[in-house]
């Protein structure tokens, strides 16, 4: 499979010195070719319904099918569905070497502001955000950020959401709010079924403060496609 693939760094909303490779960055699911297991998500989860890879073909790749959600239901899915979407080659979008569909230009010493400009320009076109490449440093950026964080317990909620999920207790705070209603039935349901816990979750937030906790965070999905570190 090669050496360790590179994880992106979030921006710290500062100046970058020199040249850096602007690259889209596309709402996907991450996946690994590895010889012997085939596909696997970085968390070295194995991956579904992904054409096996052929010579020429990246190795490091994100796969999208449209959206996220569609992403994860046919990369996830063990035993196909008849609405379980179907991944294509075209649905492959190499990370290194870098697919000329995700190339966006290239920046010099950019600004924040400039920074920002491009990223809402990326953002307009529908697209989750951009990397910034510099040799080996890759630097996320995105109109919101976001952390990837394991569930290490739950509470059940009070007056209208008895019956349902509360919050989810993290490493990083409690998490109680940007749940719709249907995901409180449906996570608490799991987490009665003990199948709740040690899920990863994305969480957005205003800020990350010293001590390393969230302040105001907000629920934003659940990522099966991700393992607890």
């Amino acid at each position: 499979m090669g050496g360790p693939f590179k994880t992106p760094r979030s921006w710290n909303q500062q100046a970058l010195v020199g040249d850096w490779l602007a690259t889209i960055k596309i709402d996907g699911v991450r996946a690994i070719w590895h010889e012997e297991r085939g596909w696997l998500s970085r968390a070295g989860k194995p991956l579904y319904n992904i054409p096996s890879w052929q010579p020429g073909w990246p190795r490091d790749c994100e796969i999208f099918v449209g959206n996220f959600r569609d992403t994860v239901r046919a990369t996830l899915t063990k035993s196909v569905k008849d609405d379980t979407p179907t991944v294509l080659p075209m649905h492959l979008y190499g990370l290194e070497p870098l697919d000329a569909r995700l190339h966006w230009g290239t920046l010099t010493n950019p600004t924040p502001n400039e920074i920002l400009a491009q990223l809402k320009r990326v953002n307009n076109l529908e697209h989750e955000g951009l990397v910034l490449r510099q040799a080996d440093c890759w630097i996320k950026i995105k109109p919101v950020e976001s952390y990837d964080v394991a569930i290490i317990g739950v509470v059940e909620g009070r007056g209208k959401h008895l019956g349902r999920l509360g919050y989810v207790k993290t490493i990083m705070g409690n998490v109680s709010s940007g749940f719709s209603d249907y995901e409180r039935e449906v996570l608490w349901a799991e987490a009665k079924a003990e199948k709740l816990v040690g899920q990863v979750i994305e969480v957005r937030c205003q800020e990350v403060n010293r001590n390393n906790r969230f302040r105001h965070p907000s629920f934003l999905r659940v990522r099966p496609d991700k393992l607890a570190s």
